[in-house]
């Protein structure tokens, strides 16, 4: 088994909320945060240029998960 870590960001704008998902994973947990820590940098210049509003809510976690290797074993 190893361990991933899945980096999970949700953001508010306004009244609207909007719940993100990577489609990658990272196997150490620093390098989930520090990218976890770009994306809310980046959420927050897109937000500021675009003036869509203020930014009520910006939250973000990486998510543990234990996944099964798979070996090929010949028969």
């Amino acid at each position: 088994m190893i361990e991933i870590f899945i980096p999970i960001l949700w953001i508010c704008v306004n009244d609207k909320c909007e719940f993100m998902q990577s489609e990658g994973y990272f196997v150490r947990e620093q390098e989930c945060l520090v990218s976890l820590e770009n994306q809310k940098r980046h959420m927050q210049d897109l937000v500021r240029r675009s003036n869509m509003g203020k930014i009520t809510v910006l939250e973000g976690t990486c998510v543990d998960a234990q996944i099964k290797t798979i070996t090929n074993k010949q028969v």
